[in-house]
């Protein structure tokens, strides 16, 4: 076993066995320390265990790693609570067709109902069962409708889809439950038991026993069952996998089934014990990666105990940040996920191993326009109808405009490392976060000038930029975005959530208003143009111009050498580095200039706002923001325009709000089904399909032309003739 490993694995569980010895040393002399923390993680452990092991049957099928697994596990859960609790089953929001009549008109015409009540408050035996059987739907709904068609399409379109079931779920959950948590009565016995000194209790026991159970048993199915050998058949040759008469797609349904009811049933199981809130599961699922990563999502065994492990060394180091005062409080523990993940990727050097398809479709175009006097024109028009908006436009009109504009700026580094390289990146807002808390660190409390600050806090979400892409150079596409999530998640930790030069003063984060050589531009600074209003039109105008010109960088970007290179490494790696393309230094280049963008987008956010704190800058905001990014057009800047006004209180949700319906609490919900729509159906986002539309309406114009010159040439010849 030991010789088929590769020397960078053999010297990890090397390093492993000797932690472990240590270990089992230590627990002998101080058994408070060292051993009762591995009672009491086992119990985290094997909550992430269990999520592992069902990103595992999830991926073993149809080569997804579902970003969305949390969210299932949270809604089911919501759901087997409400049943039990008050005997109410959750109806999802529907949109209602008629709503702009019933607001202009101040009348209700449907009434659409929220919950079917069932009764009382139900017994937990058919609560169980209506709630696994929900997370049952919602499997076969995302392998037929989502991830069926999906089955060719490039890894991106597949990331992108399992983010839009994530915001979709969750959105779901806090529009019907509320984002309160929640929690229900005991399923297992929860009397606490002695176990060698250590007083902990049984219903953790019972979990782990529970999943032990369900990962020996799936490890049998897949390894001894005709099912389990045609899926990892299929997994490695579709191709051959179908000729021999097995159907790829009842085995991925049925995959999707399982892992959806497995995530339930977690959720289910440990509601008791740790509550539940709408974002529990999700933030655990990053853990959960790590372990399904040493497993290479192929692995039940490796992945479970993997989740055990992160678990148990989670409370460990825990009690010896409690017990030993010496140990800097930086957030080791919260940084553990990226940690394990980085170092997966680092000791593997490959990639996840990819489901051998039949064919692949191609990733959004990076189209590129040709600079014409009418292009020119149009742009001019689309800047006078933004400096309207932004100067002369009532109050809210122009606080959209500046959420737009940051929102493209953010939309432009997703363009730049994505859409031109390929690169799947989950950390933007986190190095947005770093330009924010860093430009107010320099010039807020170091009392730095504006033309010395800015600079710093762009140059170090660059360096944090930078640091994260190493592992871009060994590994892409899911893994890629893995990394990177996980690499978010650790600045947030560390840097963030804690007093510090990059963190909060006293929970909160505080920037003064731009000021250039004693003028003072801020949202709330007084200008001479408008009705006095806030936010004034100053900062509007210098966000116009610094959008602007990010604009015009890109597009010139993409003409280059270096975007040539670019669009090269995306296309084909080994291509590009047999044509004499430093893929490395392409790769780096990429995520240098996409977190320039993303710092001073940040930079941005903290003179808009003046005061925020972590949540702005979280793992959810990067989600978001790539929601939005895709769903305008990942690969082109008139796609990260689009995506701009449909920024959370951007221009875009600003008219709809204003003039045809209030969508409020919506806006996450809806933006995740459009964005599992576009994933699905339009990989090229909003931007390609008018782009497609408007070609289309040119050539239908051009043939009208040409017919009709063709009419008045005929008629000239007859006339002659005549």
């Amino acid at each position: 076993m030991i010789a088929r490993l590769s020397p960078a694995e053999r010297i990890g569980t090397v390093a492993v066995g000797a932690i472990a010895l240590a270990w089992i040393v230590a627990a002998i002399a101080r058994r408070d320390i060292f051993f009762d923390p591995v009672l009491f993680g086992l119990g985290s452990g094997a909550i992430i265990a269990a999520l592992a092991i069902g990103l595992v049957v999830a991926f073993r099928a149809s080569g997804v790693i579902n970003f969305g697994h949390g969210a299932i596990a949270t809604y089911v859960t919501y759901v087997y609570v409400s049943l039990v609790g008050d005997g109410q089953y959750p109806v999802p929001p529907l949109p209602n067709p008629v709503a702009p009549i019933e607001g202009i008109a101040g009348i209700e015409i449907f009434d659409f109902p929220t919950f079917i009540d069932l009764g009382d408050s139900m017994g937990k035996a058919p609560a169980l069962v209506i709630a696994l059987a929900t997370a049952a739907a919602l499997g076969l709904v995302a392998h037929f409708a989502i991830f069926r068609p999906l089955r060719y399409a490039p890894v991106l379109a597949k990331v992108i889809a399992s983010v839009g079931i994530m915001l979709f779920l969750q959105a779901a959950v806090v529009l019907r439950f509320g984002a309160r948590a929640k929690a229900t009565e005991p399923i297992f016995p929860n009397d606490p038991v002695d176990i060698l000194g250590a007083r902990v209790g049984q219903d953790r026991l019972w979990v782990l026993g529970t999943v032990t159970v369900i990962t020996v048993g799936l490890w049998v199915l897949f390894r001894y069952t005709r099912f389990g050998i045609a899926t990892r058949a299929g997994a490695e040759n579709e191709r051959f996998t179908t000729l021999l008469g097995f159907n790829a797609d009842f085995q991925a349904g049925v995959s999707w089934v399982m892992a959806s009811v497995l995530a339930g049933l977690v959720g289910i199981l440990v509601s008791p014990i740790t509550g539940v809130t709408p974002n529990f599961f999700t933030v655990l699922l990053i853990s959960s990666l790590g372990a399904a990563l040493l497993g290479r999502m192929s692995s039940f065994v490796i992945a479970a105990a993997a989740g055990l492990m992160l678990g148990i060394v989670d409370q460990e180091l825990f009690r010896l940040e409690l017990e030993w005062g010496w140990i800097p409080d930086i957030g080791i523990r919260r940084a553990l996920p990226f940690v394990v993940i980085a170092l997966a990727m680092v000791i593997r050097g490959e990639s996840l191993p990819s489901r051998g398809a039949l064919t692949v479709e191609r990733l959004p175009e990076a189209y590129a326009p040709r600079i014409t006097r009418g292009r020119v024109a149009a742009y001019a028009v689309l800047i006078t109808v933004a400096f309207w908006l932004t100067v002369f436009a009532p109050f809210q009109y122009r606080g959209g405009m500046q959420n737009s504009m940051i929102g493209i700026i953010l939309a432009l580094s997703l363009v730049v490392v994505t859409g031109y390289v390929g690169q799947i990146s989950l950390m933007q807002m986190a190095l947005a976060g770093i330009g924010a808390f860093s430009v107010a660190s320099f010039g807020t409390q170091a009392g730095m000038p504006l033309f010395i600050s800015l600079p710093l806090a762009v140059a170090a979400g660059v360096g944090f930029g930078l640091i994260a892409a190493i592992p871009s150079l060994r590994t892409r596409g899911a893994s890629l975005a893995i990394v990177t999530l996980a690499s978010g998640l650790a600045m947030g930790e560390i840097f963030f959530s804690r007093p510090g030069w990059f963190g909060l003063d006293r929970g909160v984060k505080t920037t003064d208003p731009p000021t250039l050589f004693g003028v003072e531009f801020g949202p709330n600074s007084d200008f001479i143009l408008g009705d006095g209003k806030i936010p004034t039109g100053g900062y509007g105008l210098v966000l116009l111009v610094v959008g602007t010109l990010c604009c015009i960088s890109v597009m010139r970007l993409r003409r280059s050498r270096l975007g040539e290179q670019m669009l090269a490494v995306r296309a084909n790696e080994r291509a590009a580095a047999a044509a004499g393309v430093n893929v490395a230094a392409v790769k780096l280049s990429a995520f240098a200039i996409s977190s320039f963008f993303a710092a001073l987008g940040g930079a941005l956010i903290a003179f808009n706002l003046g005061t925020y704190g972590t949540d702005t800058f979280g793992i959810f905001a990067s989600l978001t923001v790539l929601a939005f990014a895709y769903l305008g057009g990942i690969s082109t800047v008139g796609g990260a325009i689009t995506a701009g006004t449909l920024f959370s209180e951007g221009i875009g949700i600003v008219v709809t709000n204003e003039w045809v319906i209030d969508v409020g609490p919506y806006t996450a919900y809806v933006a995740g089904f459009f964005l599992i729509g576009t994933a699905v159906y339009n990989n090229e986002g909003i931007d390609g399909f008018q782009r497609r539309q408007f070609h289309q309406l040119g050539a239908w114009l051009g043939r009208r032309r040409r017919a009709a010159r063709g009419v008045a040439a005929r008629r000239e010849r007859e006339g002659a003739d005549v």
